[in-house]
């Protein structure tokens, strides 16, 4: 018998309630903890067997793989969507140096059709060639044209329930 062996079983005879040199069993398997505390100010704070509050439907959710995909889809599929808008932008102001940063609020619906786009907050700056800004420049024409490719997008897989989608994207040639 090893001297560790010989010290954990002369604990065990000393203290018939400890479990394997381990904390006491008795107090952490005891099924009524919660008794003990009955008729006391933490009361409506335990849940019981006994006493089960129903909570209100809180709806339908959507599979967290399904959103992943819809971020995947933007930032593989229809980024390049995005960069045409400011590319048709850059054609307008007649230089190659723009660059926005972006926030789009979209509805996707159970077919998995967006829908509903809406720029919550925007900004375009032009830049000179190494990068640094010169000047904004009014993004409205870019706001709607954001809008206007995210209404032809459709994810697959589609969510599971109608969803409302915020993405905050970039591009330019800063980026």
């Amino acid at each position: 018998m090893t001297h560790r062996s010989a010290l954990c079983l002369s604990v065990l005879i000393a203290m018939p309630t400890l479990s394997a040199c381990g904390k006491n069993k008795r107090d952490s398997d005891n099924p009524d903890v919660a008794a003990a505390y009955a008729d006391n100010k933490y009361e409506e704070d335990i849940v019981t067997a006994r006493r089960r509050k129903d909570y209100e439907d809180q709806g339908t959710a959507i599979d967290p793989k399904t959103l992943a995909a819809i971020e995947d889809t933007i930032k593989t599929v229809y980024l390049r969507d995005l960069e045409r808008c400011l590319e048709d932008e850059m054609g307008e102001e007649g230089t190659r140096f723009i660059r926005s940063v972006f926030t789009v609020q979209f509805d996707i619906d159970t077919e998995g059709q967006a829908s509903g786009a809406k720029i919550l907050d925007i900004w375009e700056k032009k830049q000179n060639a190494k990068g640094g800004d010169i000047g904004e420049v009014d993004p409205s024409r870019l706001k709607g044209c954001i809008e206007g490719v995210i209404a032809e997008w459709v994810f697959e897989p589609a969510p599971e329930a109608p969803y409302s989608h915020t993405y905050r994207g970039q591009v330019g040639e800063a980026f």
